[in-house]
């Protein structure tokens, strides 16, 4: 037989040789490509993070700290409130009540005690002006009745005189002691002749005063027991308000996120009527979840990333850690855990970058971020 040596190639067309490589190479390059991004994908966003955290905002819960009967509720649910806004209002019941009927009812009895001392004020206050007119009158007769007597006196202090000296030094027809006597009854009534006369003057010029006043002192009276009637009759009013009504005022700025007594129900001391939720978020709670293989540090940065659909994340930092391990919160746990299951893990707080898109209670995976 003849050699024929080698044989030329046979060209394979392209069209074979793709499918050749679609049929030989192909499946194993795309299921090692889908394996590597499903790896990825998993670690990435599926599978449970080494550090998860949920966005905290501040809570605040609206409730008496007197049992009573809830009278209004101001608000409604999901209502944005602020600061200091009346939240609801309380019938007041138990001790604080009848502490507060009591004090209503010592405020109306001191007004009442205080009108009529008042009246009696003014009252006496006439009557002490009549009775200063009338002992000026008398004073003024007793006056007149001096000045009578002492002409009386005034004689009987000269005839004295004129028996001691007799119509004779040798004869006299009265002793010295008795003239002493009328002189000294004579210089006593002219004594309290000056003396009353004084009084008179006196007395003259405070009745005039008086008189001339024409009710002025009454007005001034009259305007400053009106002012003291009208400051009881305020304090009065507002014993009968607190009374009827206990306000109770939101502690924060934020929303109504539950309300769990209506108008018309008891409430004992320290139940809750509202729930109140902050309107931005404060701060992220995350734990470190056990084995802990990242090293938390204050002021380290983390990046926070959302579970929502767009995935937003930002960079926030590490403000404090804690020292010992803590139970992590049930709803930080992966899916499928047993809820009586408990885990614990580091907590630490991580600050929230301005107009980050969060909102309060959302759960957030953190990863270690290089500044």
């Amino acid at each position: 037989m003849k050699s024929t040596g080698s044989l030329p190639r046979i060209p394979t067309p392209p069209s074979v040789a793709f499918r050749e490589f679609r049929v030989a190479v192909l499946p194993v390059l795309v299921f090692g490509v889908v394996l590597g991004v499903t790896v990825a994908t998993w670690i990435r966003y599926v599978g449970p993070s080494q550090m998860v955290g949920e966005a905290s905002s501040q809570r605040a819960w609206v409730v008496p700290i007197e049992s009573g009967t809830v009278l209004e509720l101001r608000v409604r649910l999901l209502e944005r409130v602020t600061n200091g806004q009346v939240v609801a209002t309380l019938t007041p019941g138990g001790a604080r009540a009848q502490a507060l009927d009591l004090a209503v009812s010592r405020a109306r009895g001191s007004l009442r005690r205080s009108a009529i001392d008042n009246r009696l004020q003014l009252d006496r206050n006439r009557y002490t002006r009549l009775q200063l007119t009338l002992n000026w009158l008398d004073q003024f007769a007793e006056l007149r009745a001096l000045r009578a007597q002492r002409e009386y006196f005034e004689a009987e202090l000269k005839r004295q005189e004129e028996l001691l000296r007799g119509r004779s030094p040798e004869i006299k027809v009265t002793s010295l002691a008795e003239f002493q006597i009328a002189k000294r009854d004579y210089d006593s009534l002219v004594a309290q002749i000056e003396e009353r006369a004084r009084l008179v003057e006196a007395l003259e010029k405070v009745v005039q005063r008086e008189a001339s006043d024409d009710g002025s002192l009454d007005r001034e009276v009259e305007a400053a027991l009106q002012e003291a009637r009208t400051a009881e009759d305020r304090d009065l009013s507002a014993l009968e308000a607190e009374a009827s009504a206990v306000v109770l005022r939101s502690p924060l700025d934020g929303v109504v996120s539950a309300i769990l007594k209506h108008p018309g129900e008891n409430v004992a001391a320290g139940e809750i009527i509202l729930s109140l939720s902050g309107d931005r978020v404060e701060h992220v709670q995350g734990f470190v979840r056990q084995p802990l293989n990242v090293d938390v540090r204050t002021n380290m940065a983390l990046e926070i990333r959302c579970r929502s659909n767009r995935r937003e994340s930002g960079v926030g930092r590490v403000i404090a850690v804690g020292t010992q391990l803590e139970p992590i919160l049930p709803q930080l746990l992966p899916r499928g855990m047993s809820t009586n299951s408990v885990e614990y893990g580091l907590p630490f707080l991580v600050t929230v970058p301005a107009g980050f898109p969060v909102l309060g209670g959302e759960v957030v995976d953190l990863y270690p971020y290089a500044d």
